[in-house]
């Protein structure tokens, strides 16, 4: 009897040391995963800010009257040449 109930304690002390053992060896893994996605998220977030610099860096007001007069032949319009319609 007690040769049984030692055996039962050895086997519950191994598979509390394996189940140890794979938590640990999951808990490194899904930390690496971690850095990894942050790492991601860092050079995401660094392009994302790069793009909407050059998006307002394109939109510029001034940069678009440039092109329109340039190359589009527009001009910008004088009061004078302005009028108002009256809708009944």
């Amino acid at each position: 009897m007690k040769l049984r109930l030692l055996l039962i304690f050895y086997l519950m002390v191994v598979v509390t040391a394996a189940g140890l053992a794979y938590s640990k060896h999951l808990q490194r893994k899904y930390f690496i995963q971690l850095q990894s996605l942050q790492a991601s998220q860092n050079k995401l977030q660094t392009e994302w800010e790069k793009l909407l610099l050059e998006e307002s860096a394109w939109s510029n007001e001034a940069r678009i009257e440039k092109i329109a007069i340039q190359k589009l032949d527009m001009q910008i319009l004088q009061y004078s040449d302005v009028q108002m319609l009256e809708l009944d």
